[in-house]
């Protein structure tokens, strides 16, 4: 559990320290360049920048704290059936919804907080609730919980900075359509920018791991699989290798994918057979 805060702690240092000698990068550029209106624009982005950081930790140590109070209580816990701790979980699952709702209208942490929900509502009417049955929910807790304190200081630094990213569009039948130098905010992902500049319909798997979005059409070119799922046609997203000059299929699942200045990307409609 402290390795888990610690590494937290390490990345939402890293995201402000990137953010801020950004954002201080194009304050000195303005100061040359633009009124002192603007300039006094520039520094109170930067001072929301730093408020919300301070907010956002605050609402972090408390529901971590919690989270660790309860964690221990788990551990320390003799008797083989958990029921008595699920009020405790319920309460710690009520004050981070109440903590983070401004990062719900991100499809990934909206049905990875339901799936919560739900897992802990199933598990509520047991009456029995099992060491191995609450450890998971516990668990699963605590993804949501990370993964939610990053995004929400992702979109608060992304009103101070901004990055430009390629994208293209391969319909595997002769078009490609480049949308080159879009300006996104930081802390976007793949996916997240792929609705926001085609028509796409997609599938969520709350299971899958990194990444729980698959892309099943884009623009009206929808996927294609025969009916013993051995062959077919697929949207497949890949990103640019500049150190390796060539374009390299994407690792994880499109929303897991956080995007990153000057970067390439490419979503390609192609043939794929199984096995």
């Amino acid at each position: 559990m402290v390795e888990k805060r610690t590494f937290v702690f390490v990345i939402l240092a890293t995201i402000v320290w990137a953010g801020l000698a950004s954002a201080f990068g194009g304050y000195y550029y303005i100061q040359n360049n633009y009124n002192a209106g603007q300039l006094e624009s520039a520094q109170n982005s930067l001072n929301k920048v730093a408020s919300d950081y301070g907010e956002a930790a605050r609402k972090y140590d408390s529901l971590s704290s919690d989270y660790g109070s309860l964690y221990t209580d788990y551990s320390d816990f003799t008797s083989t059936n958990y029921t008595t701790l699920m009020p405790l979980l319920g309460t710690l699952i009520s004050n981070f919804f109440q903590n983070y709702t401004a990062v719900f209208s991100q499809v990934n942490i909206n049905e990875s907080y339901n799936q919560l929900l739900g897992d802990y509502q199933k598990l509520l009417q047991n009456a029995n609730v099992t060491k191995t049955d609450f450890g998971n929910l516990l668990s699963e807790f605590r993804d949501v919980f990370s993964l939610s304190v990053i995004r929400e200081l992702g979109l608060s630094i992304s009103e101070a900075t901004s990055l430009s990213v390629d994208v293209e569009f391969n319909y595997g039948n002769g078009t490609v359509d480049w949308l080159n130098e879009t300006n996104v905010p930081l802390g976007l992902s793949l996916f997240e920018l792929t609705r926001e500049i085609a028509i796409i319909k997609y599938s969520y798997y709350a299971y899958t791991e990194p990444g729980h979005v698959l892309v099943d059409s884009i623009n009206g070119k929808a996927e294609v699989t025969n009916p013993t799922y051995t062959e077919g046609y697929s949207w497949i997203w890949y990103y640019w290798s500049k150190s390796d000059a060539k374009w390299v299929p994407g690792p994880v699942g499109c929303d897991a994918w956080l995007l990153e200045n000057g970067s390439s990307y490419r979503w390609n409609y192609e043939q794929w057979t199984y096995p």
